[in-house]
């Protein structure tokens, strides 16, 4: 893997614990503070099913949630985005040494020419938006490599990409090119084979979904929710209408339903692991705090002062899933109009928080909880949280692992 140049710093070996609980990079926090409270939003949108004038209101907030909305991709040298120059392997660095090289120049593209050429040739944006302001991030070291053949100097430009998540590298490329004799500047010639190289590696990118969610999880040997995850096609009068693989496989999948008749009321589905070795009802009631937090937080930076809501307790007794300890708390912030509601729902399914979160009084969805937690079959403890749970488990809390399964 390339190593970062001066000025930045490679993430430094973690184990798997650290590298999977540690926070957003730094720079990032903003903006997921922002896209948390557009979250947020999004969760209270929704009360009265009667009203038309807050069915606008409501579908406004829809369209600003994580899952409906389209990441965008500035034409200019966007800084946000996670491509670094780096200083090439000691493989690269010995290798010229070898008798048939004659000499190499290392370290030949900057940080803001691999940006360049990567927007120019990022023809559909797939790979700018996946590292812009988010866990991914590319290194690429360059070394151009001269050799002597018949008395004829032939020069070639070195590509060494590491995709990297969190520290983790899901894969390594070394791509190379030989530069073509013109009457151009060796600066020139250098510009145009990195474009050349910059187009193969999207193509290869692209082609392996390396910065997809799909290949993270295997990477990291995550649950497979795409095909262990089951849930009902309808939850009462709610129809599944999508589900959401997050690039995080602590976040798990959310799984969106609609109501029937009234397309702004919905009926959320998260399912994601156990992240400490607590009391699963410690765990649970945690998982509610954590959103409680947040929406007082909403509530104050939107100037609100009728926010209402309850303690999160205990549902006892219900009907036909007496085995499942399952905690909620309502929410309701009173507007100019009609007041918004939130009500949520956690409880524990074999190593998976499974939680509800519903734009509508409970007076309304607990009849629909029994039915949901019968229909929801969750996958099995995965080998990346056998790790994550064996490493917190030990003396030390901090024994280096491998990543990959």
């Amino acid at each position: 893997m390339p190593r970062m140049t001066t000025g930045l710093s490679i993430h430094s070996e973690q184990t798997m614990f650290q590298t999977l609980f540690s926070r957003p990079v730094q720079g990032n926090s903003q903006k997921r503070a922002q896209e948390r409270t557009l979250q947020l939003k999004k969760r209270f949108a929704m009360l009265s099913f009667f009203d038309a004038c807050f069915y606008s209101i409501a579908f406004c907030l829809l369209l600003i949630s994580p899952v409906n909305a389209q990441s965008t991709v500035n034409s200019d040298l966007n800084p946000k985005i996670n491509i670094y120059a780096a200083h090439v392997t000691e493989n690269l660095e010995a290798s010229c040494q070898s008798e048939s090289v004659s000499f190499c120049s290392m370290n030949v593209v900057t940080q803001s020419e691999l940006l360049k050429s990567l927007l120019n040739n990022d023809i559909t944006g797939q790979i700018s938006q996946s590292i812009e302001n988010s866990d991914y991030e590319v290194l690429i070291g360059s070394a151009v490599v001269t050799k002597k053949e018949n008395s004829e100097l032939l020069q070639t430009l070195v590509f060494e990409i590491s995709s990297i998540w969190r520290g983790i590298t899901l894969d390594d490329a070394q791509l190379s090119i030989a530069m073509e004799k013109a009457d151009k500047s060796e600066k020139e010639l250098i510009a145009q084979a990195s474009q050349h190289l910059m187009h193969q590696w999207i193509e290869q990118a692209n082609a392996k979904e390396i910065f997809g969610a799909d290949y993270l999880y295997r990477f990291l040997g995550a649950s497979d929710y795409k095909n262990e995850l089951k849930v009902p096609a309808q939850i009462g009068d709610f129809a599944l209408n999508r589900q959401h693989l997050y690039n995080d496989p602590m976040k798990g999948m959310l799984s969106r339903y609609i109501h029937k008749d009234f397309e702004l009321a919905v009926f959320d589905v998260y399912v994601y692991p156990l992240k400490s070795n607590d009391s699963l009802e410690v765990q649970t009631k945690n998982e509610l705090l954590s959103e409680q937090e947040d929406i007082r937080l909403l509530s104050k930076a939107l100037g609100k002062d009728s926010l209402k809501m309850t303690e999160v307790y205990e549902l006892n007794d219900l009907e036909g899933a007496k085995d499942t300890r399952v905690f909620a708390f309502e929410a309701s912030l009173q507007t100019s109009s009609e007041p918004l509601f939130a009500t949520q729902y956690a409880f524990v399914k074999n190593d998976k928080i499974v939680k509800f979160s519903i734009n509508a009084p409970a007076r309304i969805t607990n009849g629909l909880i029994t039915q949901a937690i019968k229909a929801i079959q969750v996958p099995a403890e995965s080998s990346l949280m056998k790790q994550v749970r064996h490493i917190e488990q030990s003396p030390t809390g901090t024994r280096s692992t491998s990543v990959a399964p």
